[in-house]
Protein backbone atom coordinates (compact mmCIF):
# COMPACT_ATOMS: atom_id res chain seq x y z
CA UNK A 1 0.00 0.00 0.00
CA UNK A 2 1.61 3.61 -1.43
CA UNK A 3 1.34 6.19 1.39
CA UNK A 4 -0.10 9.40 0.64
CA UNK A 5 2.35 12.30 0.26
CA UNK A 6 2.40 15.67 0.99
CA UNK A 7 5.20 18.33 -0.34
CA UNK A 8 5.65 21.37 2.05
CA UNK A 9 8.42 24.29 1.70
CA UNK A 10 10.54 25.10 4.39
CA UNK A 11 12.11 28.46 5.48
CA UNK A 12 15.93 28.10 4.45
CA UNK A 13 17.16 28.43 8.52
CA UNK A 14 14.13 25.74 9.65
CA UNK A 15 15.46 22.85 6.62
CA UNK A 16 19.28 23.63 7.77
CA UNK A 17 18.26 23.16 11.22
CA UNK A 18 16.28 20.04 10.24
CA UNK A 19 19.54 18.94 8.34
CA UNK A 20 21.70 18.98 11.53
CA UNK A 21 19.34 17.71 13.31
CA UNK A 22 19.01 14.94 11.34
CA UNK A 23 23.13 13.95 10.83
CA UNK A 24 23.47 14.09 14.93
CA UNK A 25 19.97 11.54 15.63
CA UNK A 26 20.67 9.63 12.88
CA UNK A 27 17.34 9.67 11.49
CA UNK A 28 15.51 10.94 8.12
CA UNK A 29 13.69 13.84 7.56
CA UNK A 30 10.84 12.27 6.99
CA UNK A 31 11.55 10.70 10.38
CA UNK A 32 11.22 13.43 11.60
CA UNK A 33 8.35 15.28 10.03
CA UNK A 34 6.49 12.33 11.02
CA UNK A 35 6.95 12.49 14.37
CA UNK A 36 6.49 15.86 14.59
CA UNK A 37 3.33 16.21 13.07
CA UNK A 38 2.14 12.91 14.96
CA UNK A 39 2.99 14.59 18.38
CA UNK A 40 2.01 18.42 17.33
CA UNK A 41 -1.66 16.90 16.40
CA UNK A 42 -1.93 14.77 19.54
CA UNK A 43 -1.38 11.42 17.84
CA UNK A 44 1.58 9.66 18.61
CA UNK A 45 -0.34 6.96 19.95
CA UNK A 46 -1.66 6.56 16.55
CA UNK A 47 1.53 5.91 15.12
CA UNK A 48 2.31 1.78 14.47
CA UNK A 49 3.55 -0.09 17.46
CA UNK A 50 6.40 -1.98 15.23
CA UNK A 51 7.46 1.25 13.48
CA UNK A 52 8.01 2.72 17.11
CA UNK A 53 9.98 -0.47 18.12
CA UNK A 54 11.84 -0.61 14.91
CA UNK A 55 12.88 3.22 15.44
CA UNK A 56 13.70 2.10 18.96
CA UNK A 57 16.56 -0.71 18.21
CA UNK A 58 17.51 1.42 15.22
CA UNK A 59 18.07 4.18 18.18
CA UNK A 60 19.63 1.36 20.75
CA UNK A 61 22.35 0.46 17.99
CA UNK A 62 23.07 3.38 17.03
CA UNK A 63 23.72 4.53 20.80
CA UNK A 64 25.28 0.86 21.45
CA UNK A 65 27.77 1.82 18.39
CA UNK A 66 28.79 5.07 19.79
CA UNK A 67 29.38 4.20 23.36
CA UNK A 68 31.69 1.18 22.08
CA UNK A 69 33.57 3.51 19.38
CA UNK A 70 32.15 2.27 16.53
CA UNK A 71 33.16 -1.46 17.45
CA UNK A 72 30.28 -4.21 17.84
CA UNK A 73 30.72 -6.92 20.73
CA UNK A 74 28.22 -9.50 19.56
Amino acid sequence: MVSPQFCVRLPKELDERLSTYVKVAGTTKTKVMLDALAYYLGCTDDVPLVRRVIEMEERLTALETEVRGGRRSW
